[in-house]
């Protein structure tokens, strides 16, 4: 096992750099969309299962995370992907990018959490989805009213006072989209947005920012995912995880071995780690949905009512359009999407 330093990398990715290694030990690079605490307590589980293995661990939002998987295809520089929208790990496959592995735990994780083909590519870690982080204490000073649905959100007492991040560079924007084209049909998914977008002040990068957004003050209504928020509620801060009524867009967070992958061995030994109960323990902490129907073991303030709110979603449909969402989204709202620091 070894401590890990946390050390900002370019291009928005974060590293979570081990100490040297001995000569005998060996490196197991990973790259990583789970929300950071999560991440780091899987790497410290594996690593304590294979003293021998020390990670190298790349994290940051989905889409630069598949974006930099497909740049690199001619040079893999990663050896497994810990945790992506299960959308995008799709769309990377389509692309050739992914090796078919069956992790040893496979056959006893739930079905929903496993690829349905005869090669599986992907196994599920969780499932996130999309909530609102209210700020109770703003909204009493500015006498506004907390939203009960999406479609409240489209309310002008709200202009200016919601962020989200945009779908171009996060998972969790993705999934809040999909969702709403889910519930309000194509048309009216897209007119939503269209309303939305006037009360917006701005668009981020990453899809836990607007949760500490709402928990500073710094934006009234953040749309982000519960973890986040719950997080800052059992910190101290003063906001309120609200699910909308109409229901949430959701997503799989699934690993995958990438093809060309330098160290192979490791790199099924970190899937098949992955896939065991031990690992879906540890994701309980931060979750309610794990690749363990019978697992669960949500933090203290985390919505008890949540996985009752999930809407039926096509994660292969997703991964079809996904790139033409993206671009409609960029054409229509891109302008208030900031450059990335």
């Amino acid at each position: 096992m070894f401590k890990h330093v946390l050390a900002a990398s370019i291009a928005g990715f974060v590293a979570l750099a081990p100490v040297a290694a001995s000569a005998q030990q060996r490196t197991l690079t990973v790259y990583s969309s789970l929300d950071e605490d999560q991440a780091k307590a899987l790497i410290k589980g594996f690593e304590a299962k294979h003293p021998q293995v020390k990670v190298n661990a790349i994290l940051g939002s989905t889409a630069p995370i598949i974006a930099r998987v497909i740049a690199e295809a001619a040079s893999p520089q990663a050896d497994i992907i810990m945790g992506n929208a299960v959308s995008a790990l799709m769309a990377a496959d389509a692309r050739g990018l992914l090796l078919p592995y069956k992790p040893a735990h496979y056959d006893k994780v739930a079905p929903v959490m496993r690829d349905g083909r005869a090669e599986p590519v992907w196994v599920g870690i969780d499932a996130w989805a999309s909530s609102l982080c209210f700020n109770t204490v703003e909204a009493a000073k500015k006498n506004i009213p907390a939203p009960k649905s999406w479609a409240d959100l489209t309310n002008p007492i709200y202009k200016g006072q919601i962020t989200m991040p945009s779908p171009l560079s996060s998972g969790t924007a993705l999934l809040a989209v999909n969702g709403w084209l889910t519930v309000f049909g194509e048309k009216g998914g897209w007119e939503f947005m269209d309303k939305l977008h006037e009360n917006v002040s701005k668009y981020g990068h990453s899809g836990s920012a607007p949760c500490r957004q709402a928990a500073s003050g710094e934006t009234l209504i953040g749309i982000s995912y519960a973890t986040p928020g719950v997080k800052s509620i059992n910190e101290g801060a003063p906001i309120q995880i609200i699910l909308p009524s109409e229901g949430l867009g959701w997503e799989i967070e699934a690993a995958a071995i990438v093809k060309g992958a330098k160290n192979l061995a490791d790199a099924k030994a970190m899937s098949d780690w992955i896939s065991s109960r031990e690992a879906a323990e540890i994701s309980a902490k931060f979750l309610p949905i794990t690749a363990y129907d019978d697992i669960q073991s949500l933090p203290k303030n985390y919505p008890a009512d949540e996985k009752s709110k999930l809407l039926t979603m096509d994660f292969a449909k997703l991964a079809a359009s996904r790139e033409a969402v993206m671009a409609e989204w960029q054409k229509r709202y891109g302008v208030k999407v900031p450059p990335r620091s």
